[in-house]
This record gives C-alpha cells, sequence and structure tokens, in this order.
C-alpha cells in the first residue's frame, strides 16, 4: 500500500513536474527537485548506518521532510522528535525505543553537502589531459534531402569565455536544440 499510495505517486509526480512548489517553509518555497535531492543522501547514509530506526528532529527546514521520506523509501522507522528537546528526555526516548542514531538538520545538511562535494571531487578528480586534436564529440546533422553527415569536435574547439559560462559550451555541442541550454 505505501508503494501504490505514496512512492509510486510521488515519482511520477516529481518526474512530471520537478520544478512545482511542493513546500513553503521559513518564507521559502521549494520544489520537488530540490525535495529530492535533499532525499538521495540521507537515504544513502540510512544504508550506509545499517539501523532498523532513527530519531528525526524536526525542525521547520526542508531537509527534516526530506528524512521523514527518506525513512519511508528505505523501510527505515523513523521518530519524529520535536526541536529543543531536553537532553533528559532524548536519552530517555533513545534508550526506550532503541535508537542507536538521532539526525539534527544540522547533521542531515552535512549530507546533502558531502553529496555535492563528492559529485564535485569527481569532476576535479586532477587528472585531466587533453591533447588539442582529442575528439571530444560527433555532432549528427540531418540536412534535408541528404545523406547523414558529421562534425567532429576537438578539445582545442572549446574556447574560454570572460565571465565564464556554459552557454557557448552548450551552443557548440548542440546548437541544434537551444532549448536544452536555454538555462545557461
Amino acid at each position: 500500500m505505501l508503494y501504490q499510495n505514496v512512492i509510486a505517486p510521488y515519482i511520477r509526480q516529481t518526474r512530471k513536474h520537478a520544478d512545482q512548489t511542493v513546500a513553503r517553509i521559513g518564507g521559502q518555497v521549494f520544489s520537488y527537485a530540490q525535495l529530492t535531492q535533499r532525499i538521495a543522501p540521507i537515504m544513502n547514509e540510512l544504508d550506509a548506518l545499517s539501523v532498523e530506526r532513527v530519531g528525526i528532529v524536526t525542525e521547520p527546514d526542508l531537509t527534516a521532510c526530506a528524512a521523514l521520506l527518506a525513512c519511508l523509501f528505505t523501510g527505515v522507522v523513523s521518530v519524529p522528535l520535536p526541536p529543543r528537546l531536553p537532553e533528559s528526555q532524548l536519552e530517555d526516548v533513545r534508550r526506550e525505543l532503541g535508537l542507536s542514531e538521532i539526525l539534527t538538520v544540522e547533521r542531515m545538511h552535512y549530507y546533502f553537502r558531502m553529496t555535492f562535494e563528492d559529485a564535485l571531487c569527481r569532476v576535479d578528480n586532477g587528472l585531466y589531459h587533453f591533447d588539442a586534436e582529442q575528439l571530444v564529440c560527433i555532432r549528427c546533422l540531418f540536412p534535408p534531402d541528404k545523406h547523414l553527415t558529421t562534425k567532429s569536435l576537438c578539445a582545442k574547439d572549446f574556447n574560454r569565455s570572460t565571465p565564464f559560462s556554459l552557454k557557448p559550451v552548450f551552443q557548440l555541442l548542440i546548437p541544434d536544440f537551444p532549448e536544452t541550454c536555454s538555462i545557461f
């Protein structure tokens, strides 16, 4: 029931309307895409923790909402806890419910930042070496009533832009599809 009633509709909604507003919290507006970007690293951490249940401090923050959904999506039992719970009560809850982990917004923000840092480190691997003549892309051209032709792009074809922008990169790679790179 959970999959049919919550998870599958969430996935469909997010795929169809990723930019649609999902929440307004603390004067900020958040989209389904932003919520999903917060859920994924928390799911990864829950998998790594190998816990059956976890406490979640539920501050008014998108990340706290993401943690509740991450628990639903991974099958981890969530125990929502109010913010600013006295340490003695927190320990009582921890002991009585067998919680080895209590997730705070700050801790979950760290998961999100580390996911970004991991991605950036993957991009910035420090091992790049491109010869000027190295082939990096082959564009297919479809002239009317003619056979397929191609255009090869080499490393030397990509110029620096000042200030930096991805627009010239995408204009070079996909000039026939300007709407794809309109945000750059």
